[in-house]
């Protein structure tokens, strides 16, 4: 946690930033303001001492909706970040003010920017904040709604991803398609006054907001276009299990338990274009000290989606993370920023993909030399190393990257007698070896999409253009199986 001032005028955050902190106000006021796509802009909201904002995102990992502005010279705010709220949670006053808060503010967020609730007024919005429920959960796999139980809900997918399922006559199923951010489901039966037509499973931590049967009902009898748009989606969904044959259903499925469906930004190989020079894995290694590109996995059509990070949706590293190293840019990437991380390892055990790695701190401050050499000024380095803490020759050997192209390798075991050896500092020098950062004995590396590059190595060293990104709409674009969020597909960046 930390305190920050701001004058009058100055910036806070800007909207489509992850900046993942709920942040109270101590001091003065802020003024929201909302910027339409002619870029002008529009107040919406003060807050003033006291009050606090950023709940979507210290809840749910979502992005600023809004710019945020001081509006008052001094203004003070207490930053509270993303993985220390469990602590803010346990009180119960604290508790109830913020999921309170919550819910307003995310189902405000969600019925401004569906075509569900176009044209429907605003009083009516109101009634349904208060009369909705959202229920959240964190696994995959968990039932939400069963094939031929009696309709009570519909429910809108606010976060994250569920995964719609049919059981067949012959006792084998089949996945129909995944619903993301923005997609409901449950319309069928109630419109109907029928049963459930199918399952449905989370597909990862997901988010829903539930409408009671009353609720639905009275919102289509008020508002007939809702209902014509609720109907058209109905057909659309018919016309699409046609399409899922059982081969496209298993690449579903298995694209599900690897994370595809929740990735934000997949690096994908067209195998029309594909020679197999590994020129894209030699780059990769040379930049990040190892390779974070394994050219093997899943075929897609004519695409191999190779192992590599995901860029998810809903990044298990970036929560497990204590100093909020892990961090995503308002494009989707998630990288480490350095000068945070203490090399504790959290985010390479909580990624469920594998695509983190740690490398000695050697091997990695080579790397970033190479960097370095490449867009020819000083690279990022996330540490100096007090005199006083390293032994003699030390500091000579993490830096002979800047200055030699084979430097002696530094093992982690060097690393640990240099540790040890801190440990008997004089008593006169423990209180500045404390005060002094330490040079951690790894660091995490994945897929950063070269974070501070102006390419992206494996793309810009592919001879015929076969490495690209895609969104995960795009690359199941041909069934619909999976939508929302497409995206041009891009070969550089």
């Amino acid at each position: 946690m930390c305190v920050r001032g701001f004058a009058s005028g100055e910036l806070v955050c800007r909207k489509g930033e992850y900046q993942l902190d709920l942040c109270f106000i101590l001091r003065g006021t802020v003024d929201l303001y909302e910027r339409k796509a002619d870029k002008n802009t529009f107040k919406v909201a003060s807050l003033s001492e006291g009050n606090f904002f950023g709940e979507l995102g210290a809840i749910r990992g979502q992005p600023r909706t809004t710019d945020v502005v001081a509006a008052a010279d001094d203004t003070s705010l207490l930053y509270i970040p993303r993985h220390c709220l469990t602590f803010l949670m346990g009180n119960p006053v604290a508790r109830r003010m913020v999921t309170e808060r919550y819910q307003e503010r995310a189902v405000r967020v969600l019925a401004q920017g569906l075509e569900l609730f176009k044209g429907v007024a605003q009083e009516f919005i109101e009634q349904l904040i208060r009369s909705c429920e959202i229920v959240r959960h964190e696994t995959r796999g968990i039932p939400l709604i069963q094939q031929g139980e009696e309709a009570d809900a519909l429910y809108i997918v606010s976060d994250g991803a569920v995964q719609v399922v049919v059981d067949r006559p012959d006792g084998s199923h089949r996945i129909l398609e995944y619903l993301r951010a923005g997609e409901f489901f449950g319309e069928m039966a109630l419109l109907g006054g029928g049963v459930r037509s199918a399952n449905v499973f989370t597909a990862g931590r997901c988010e829903l907001v539930r409408l009671d049967r009353a609720a639905f009902m009275e919102l289509c009898q008020r508002y007939p276009k809702v209902e014509t748009h609720v109907r058209s989606v109905i057909e659309r969904r018919h016309r699409q299990e046609k399409l899922i044959t059982p081969e496209i259903s298993e690449i579903l499925e298995r694209s599900g338990q690897l994370g595809y469906v929740q990735a934000a930004a997949l690096l994908v190989m067209d195998l029309d274009l594909c020679v197999k020079c590994d020129n894209c894995v030699k780059a990769c290694e040379a930049l990040h000290g190892e390779s974070r590109l394994v050219r093997s996995g899943v075929t897609i059509g004519k695409y191999l989606v190779p192992v590599v990070c995901r860029h998810c949706e809903d990044p298990r590293c970036m929560n497990s993370c204590p100093t909020g190293a892990v961090e995503r840019r308002p494009e989707g990437e998630i990288y480490f920023q350095y000068d945070m991380c203490i090399g504790c390892g959290n985010c390479a055990i909580a990624c469920p993909y594998d695509s983190i790695a740690m490398i000695e701190t050697g091997k990695f401050d080579r790397a970033q030399a190479k960097k370095a050499a490449a867009v020819g000024r000083p690279f990022y380095r996330p540490y100096p190393v007090a005199s006083h803490c390293a032994a003699p020759g030390l500091w000579e050997r993490i830096s002979a990257g800047h200055a030699k192209d084979e430097p002696e390798r530094l093992t982690v075991v060097e690393f640990a007698q240099i540790h040890d050896r801190n440990e008997t500092v004089s008593a006169a020098t423990q209180g500045q070896v404390a005060a002094e950062p330490q040079v951690p004995v790894a660091f995490p590396i994945k897929c950063d999409l070269c974070n501070g590059l102006p390419f992206m190595g494996c793309v810009h060293n592919c001879p015929t253009g076969a490495a690209m990104r895609v969104s995960s709409a795009t690359l199941f674009g041909q069934t619909q199986a999976i939508r929302g969020g497409s995206g041009p597909v891009r070969k550089a960046r």
